[in-house]
């Protein structure tokens, strides 16, 4: 039998959601945003490492600036496009995950295995 879902009960994004303080404390992340926690070497609770940081200015600008940014966040042979949006008023900053792209190398072996 299929467990059903209440109304109070939220729907997960299937697109990563992480929450960082400002000082760049991770304090959330959905399950899908745990490969990228898993590729920064971060957890929830712990500081995002700072060649991330580095590796990802827009993180900072859109805090400096009070604005969104966009980043793209490669895992192996994927790449995640985000939006960085601070929330100043809560003391967070959010990056949302909207699209996943695949490189070739994952298209390459993809139509090889649909040929063999």
């Amino acid at each position: 039998m299929k467990k059903t879902e209440t109304k109070n009960q939220k729907k997960e994004c299937a697109f990563p959601v992480l929450k960082f303080d400002y000082n760049f404390n991770v304090i959330y992340s959905n399950s899908p945003a745990k490969a990228i926690l898993n590729y920064w070497e971060a957890k929830v609770k712990e500081s995002v490492p700072s060649n991330i940081l580095n590796r990802h200015p827009e993180i900072y600008n859109s805090l400096r600036e009070q604005s969104l940014e966009d980043i793209s966040i490669t895992i192996n042979d994927t790449v995640v496009r985000c939006t960085v949006v601070p929330f100043p008023e809560a003391g967070y900053i959010g990056v949302y995950g909207y699209m996943v792209e695949y490189t070739e190398k994952i298209m390459d072996r993809e139509t090889a295995s649909r040929l063999n």
